[in-house]
């Protein structure tokens, strides 16, 4: 496995190649409802389906793109409110996975590059998934272009301290392994889109952007669901390609952390993002 690759004189992260996400790390959505598996253990649970529809307003009749949709998690609710749906990824494994109304639209599509007409839509999203893409502002600029004036976006990323006990385990797990972690495909945690470069980036395409924090904390009593979601990880698969089988290591660690204090506490931020087109 290639840390990173060269096209047309950009060096890529593994975490935004695009043949890497179609056909590894999101060829099924089995590795991400491994992850999704962990907010289970949320307390108090976030709601996020909730929180994006509240910020769209109104969907009935509306054309609504989910850009990254992966599993569809956003799809099914927006198109039971009456929303003519269309799901687009890279991945023809996870729009598979899409359980939605046949009325719903699929495409195989890049979010630098949609296959969608300008100013024909009245609402997209952007959910947990920015910081795949080689070029978040052209991709930002990409979903502008597509929404009609005044049109809503709604878009995601992890907030500052999102999973971070589990980042801080994840590299201590690592010292003394010889592996080093100045390549960011190594680090548990992806850091590529951070809260406060997404504001900036959004008031460069769009009117009125507003963001919450929405903070939560996940508990756990068994290591089983974060053994799951952090094996799952690009940084798992780096880690293998280096040579370091961890797993063990992993679930050890955290079956002594739950036994000394009872369950092992995660911080889970999402940084939710809604913004207006501009234009007339």
């Amino acid at each position: 496995m290639k840390a990173a690759r060269s096209r047309k004189g950009v060096t890529l992260e593994l975490r935004t190649d695009r043949a890497y996400l179609a056909t590894t790390a999101y060829a099924d959505d089995g590795p991400l409802t491994d992850r999704m598996a962990l907010y289970e253990h949320q307390r108090p649970r976030i709601d996020l389906e909730a929180e994006v529809l509240a910020r769209l307003g109104e969907v009935a009749g509306r054309r609504v793109a989910d850009i990254g949709c992966g599993n569809g998690r956003y799809v099914g609710p927006l198109a039971s409110r009456g929303a003519a749906v269309v799901a687009l990824d890279l991945s023809v494994g996870m729009l598979r996975s899409v359980t939605a109304p046949a009325r719903v639209g699929r495409a195989v599509a890049d979010a630098q590059a949609l296959p969608v007409r300008a100013r024909s839509l009245d609402a997209a999203l952007a959910m947990h998934m920015l910081y795949h893409v080689p070029d978040p502002a052209l991709a930002l600029r990409e979903a502008a272009r597509t929404l009609r004036p005044g049109g809503r976006f709604v878009a995601a990323v992890g907030g500052p301290r999102h999973l971070a006990e589990a980042g801080e385990l994840w590299r201590r797990l690592l010292e003394g392994t010889g592996v080093q972690d100045e390549a960011a495909d190594i680090d548990l945690i992806n850091r590529r889109v951070p809260k406060d470069a997404l504001a900036r980036l959004l008031g460069e395409h769009f009117a009125e952007v507003e963001c919450s924090l929405l903070a939560s904390t996940v508990v756990l009593q068994d290591p089983g669901p974060l053994v799951r979601h952090m094996l799952s990880s690009t940084a798992a698969r780096a880690a293998a390609a280096r040579g370091l089988d961890i797993s063990n290591r992993l679930r050890g660690a955290l079956e002594e952390a739950i036994g000394k204090d009872g369950a092992f506490w995660l911080t889970t931020e999402v940084a939710l993002f809604s913004a207006r087109a501009g234009g007339n």
